[in-house]
């Protein structure tokens, strides 16, 4: 980033209480070889949250002028290191758009330090997961085991869940298969 678009620690402060932010979420997934393309596992970190040490998605805010696609393969290099490469078509959609709040009511998810949008993706990614930055760990979860509500961060257990049952209906076809 430039340094003359830096926001001090109050301007963020101030924009976290004043408006939602956007921020890209990725889900990293492990795939069954090609033509089932079925869901196998889902990466999560481990960090630090508000409300402790908990699994969660990698994600962060969208910085400015920054694209989908690139803001995507920022967050998974910032927290798991620029060896791992995560794949992305341009044009792939969010496969879920979740809601979080500092309330954490419904509709939303929890987060207490801002109104945020987050555009989830799910992206298969090759090399090894060096965690970095926020994340403590990175651990595969296979399909039965995902952590229970109580050890995800953000409320994020809604989230997961809602993207674990749309990988299993259409993995290939929801990550804009390759």
């Amino acid at each position: 980033m430039k340094r003359g678009l830096r926001l001090s620690p109050a301007d963020w402060k101030w924009i976290q209480k004043s408006m939602p932010v956007v921020c890209v979420d990725v889900l990293p997934v492990q795939l069954s070889p090609a033509p089932k393309h079925e869901l196998q596992a889902v990466g999560l970190i481990y960090r630090e949250t508000p409300r402790g040490r908990r699994w969660c998605l990698i994600g962060g805010r969208l910085l400015y002028g920054e694209s989908l696609t690139k803001a995507i393969r920022r967050q998974a290099s910032e927290t798991l290191g620029r060896h791992v490469k995560v794949h992305i078509g341009p044009d792939q959609q969010p496969l879920y758009i979740a809601q979080y709040s500092p309330s954490g009511r419904a509709p939303f998810s929890l987060d207490p330090r801002q109104h945020a949008v987050g555009l989830t993706f799910a992206v298969e990614m090759e090399g090894r997961p060096t965690p970095r930055g926020e994340a403590i760990k990175f651990a595969w979860f296979g399909n039965a085991r995902i952590p229970a509500a109580r050890g995800l961060g953000f409320g994020q257990n809604g989230v997961i869940e809602a993207c674990v049952r749309l990988l299993r209906t259409s993995s290939a076809a929801a990550l804009g298969a390759r």
